[in-house]
């Protein structure tokens, strides 16, 4: 293999340079849909919501969410509850508003179904529809930007 002449150096490291640039304001996408981050499969992503996003369905699901996920999400759903600011990896900000418009509500649903690591499984604990709610009401948190 022959080396690298030192003209070619610099854009070489230019290159690399911008590579690193470019990502950055990507990278809490690519953290949360990145194989070490979390992702639901391609079939689940597609569910549809079968719960009308309205008032009295965000509102049970806050309920819930503060019963059940503030303690690691936090009240806002920053990802720094008490128990929340402890976990490795970190937990994603729920109010990201770029973020959350990338996941898809049959995602959300998925995640809050199945758990994985310290986020326990809610299948059995909340119904179909409460998880549902959930979801609607986690989607109120993002902010547009």
């Amino acid at each position: 293999m022959k080396p690298i002449g030192p003209k070619f150096l610099p854009a070489l490291c230019l290159a690399c340079l911008a590579g690193i640039f470019l990502t950055i304001p990507f990278y809490r996408i690519i953290e949360a849909h990145s194989p070490t981050g979390w992702t639901a499969p391609a079939k689940e992503k597609k569910v549809k919501n079968p719960v009308l996003n309205n008032m009295e369905s965000r509102s049970r699901g806050q309920i819930i969410y503060m019963e059940k996920c503030a303690i690691c999400h936090g009240f806002k759903g920053e990802g720094q509850g008490e128990m929340g600011k402890t976990l490795d990896p970190r937990l994603p900000d729920l109010t990201d508003g770029h973020m959350m418009k990338e996941m898809p509500d049959g995602e959300i649903y998925w995640k809050i179904t199945a758990g994985k690591g310290p986020m326990p499984s809610y299948q059995k604990e909340l119904t179909k529809n409460e998880r549902w709610d959930l979801v609607n009401y986690i989607r109120s948190l993002a902010k547009t930007r």
